[in-house]
């Protein structure tokens, strides 16, 4: 276990914006994350547990916090049960999926995400969710290892019951048998809306709001007449209003700064209080 300091944060995110951890530490394997949480506690520091980076906005200032980076990659595959590494790729897990034939994870093949990101916060895309197809989740829950089946993380959307600070290490997928012909168009399809549609390629952290009910939050923000409004560098996409794109030095509080614009006007209009779905990691 290799323990680095001073580690700039901003690469680490899709969004390109983050100031520097006071200590950074990768973990393959049980004992690593143990000793990682150990060396968290006898320090007194709060520690951050980091995936992909694409839910992410993590303040710009030196946080003083240990970072702990599972690297996790392990793939099994037994019948329709999968069990995976929380680092593996999620867009990567569903292509051996489809070479497989194991159906249930089409839809979400465009989330740019980590498997355990995905589960953490029970990512979901074109009317499927990630928590529909656990089976189960080993988890560290900051004194032991301990594996808690699907159905008592009470799933819901954009959350799942997997506390903060907890450490996903792998999880088990019940699929089923599909057809590859089948699993390939609807593979293509969600590629083209998603590209048609959303700021593909743009440094952007996803959605930045749930959906609040019935009108998605992309529809409000738009209705507010708030496409292509721009603070310093912090611009909300043109092409999908629950977007925010980093167009070339936005900072922490220029993007900060426009989230609270859009749940002002999002208010104003339509009394409805627009709850964050990108996770914000602030200094102390």
């Amino acid at each position: 276990m290799v323990i680095r300091e001073k580690v700039a944060l901003a690469a680490f995110t899709t969004i390109k914006i983050g100031g520097k951890a006071s200590y950074f530490i990768e973990v393959k394997d049980h004992t690593d994350i143990e000793n990682a949480v150990k060396f968290a506690h006898s320090l007194n520091l709060p520690y951050f547990v980091l995936g992909g980076g694409s839910n992410l906005l993590i303040d710009d200032k030196n946080l003083d916090i240990v970072i702990i980076k599972p690297t996790i990659n392990e793939i099994f595959i037994s019948g329709t049960k999968v069990e995976v590494g929380a680092s593996f790729k999620l867009p990567k897990l569903v292509h051996i999926l489809l070479e497989e034939e194991l159906s249930g994870l089409e839809e979400l093949s465009e989330i740019p995400g980590e498997v355990g990101g995905a589960v953490f916060m029970n990512a979901g895309s074109y009317g499927r969710e990630i928590g529909e197809v656990i089976d189960e989740v080993e988890i560290f829950d900051g004194r032991s290892f301990i594996t808690l089946k699907g159905k008592e993380l009470n799933f819901s959307y954009r959350k799942s019951g997997i506390t903060p600070g907890w450490i996903i290490t792998k999880v088990v997928l019940d699929l089923e048998r599909g057809n590859k012909f089948r699993m390939t168009r609807l593979i293509a399809e969600v590629k083209r809306k998603r590209r048609s549609t959303q700021p593909v390629g743009e440094r952007t952290f996803g959605s930045v709001f749930k959906n609040p009910g019935t009108k998605s939050a992309g529809f409000l923000i738009e209705q507010a007449g708030l496409k292509g409004y721009r603070i310093n560098d912090a611009e909300v996409s043109r092409k999908h209003a629950n977007f925010i794109i980093n167009r070339g030095n936005a900072t922490f509080s220029d993007v900060t700064s426009l989230m609270e614009h859009m749940q002002k006007e999002v208010k104003k209009d339509y009394g409805i209080t627009l709850e964050p779905e990108v996770i914000i990691l602030k200094g102390v």
